[in-house]
């Protein structure tokens, strides 16, 4: 039987380019009938770009300028807060990098008291990024700019949590089948509240 989620959840998969997060949050989201809402499509929305165009520019420049990354997480606040206020809305799932401790801290600000909020850190050995990049590469349909410079440049600065303030926290490896990933998910969420039942 599948788990029941609790209500409102702000669910936030993030991790470096590559991880895995958004191959898991679009699945996770759709099992639960969850909004899902990607940074990748909603930064090339606001640059007036297609979402499968190509922009190989280099770290932290043009599209993925700080000005744009900025621009981008408070689109996804603003897009999750009415998302979580329709009547009868059971949360949103968020897809980013979320590699600031600010970036995150935006989230909670903006939810806290009214949504449960928990953080799912994806990660996967550099092998497994690696590969799953050459595979990108060859998808037309791929959203995501990610590459290999821009995984190293990200690792470089990305703030990795052992928590998160205000919020549930969860690490997930997923270089696993994507059953077990969504279940791995569920069994976070139901040990983080373990009255919301089945």
């Amino acid at each position: 039987m599948q788990k029941k989620i609790p209500e409102p959840l702000v669910a936030v998969f993030f991790g470096l380019t590559g991880s895995g997060k958004s191959y898991l949050a679009v699945r996770w989201a759709a099992r639960h009938g969850l909004e899902y809402l990607n940074s990748d499509q909603i930064r090339k929305e606001l640059g007036g770009v297609a979402p499968e165009s190509r922009h190989h520019v280099a770290f932290n420049q043009g599209l993925y300028s700080p000005e744009m990354t900025r621009r981008t997480y408070d689109a996804m606040v603003d897009l999750a807060t009415r998302c979580c206020s329709r009547p009868g809305a059971s949360g949103v799932v968020l897809d980013g990098s979320y590699g600031k401790r600010g970036q995150r801290d935006q989230v909670v600000e903006r939810f806290a008291g009214a949504s449960r909020i928990i953080f799912i850190y994806c990660y996967c050995a550099e092998s497994v990024t690696r590969h799953r990049f050459t595979l990108r590469a060859e998808d037309d349909r791929a959203v995501s700019d990610g590459r290999w410079e821009i995984y190293v440049g990200q690792k470089r600065i990305f703030e990795v949590p052992e928590e998160v303030d205000g919020a549930q926290f969860a690490a997930i490896d997923t270089d696993k089948p994507v059953a077990a990933l969504i279940e791995e998910v569920d069994q976070a969420i139901q040990s983080n509240w373990p009255d919301t039942g089945r």
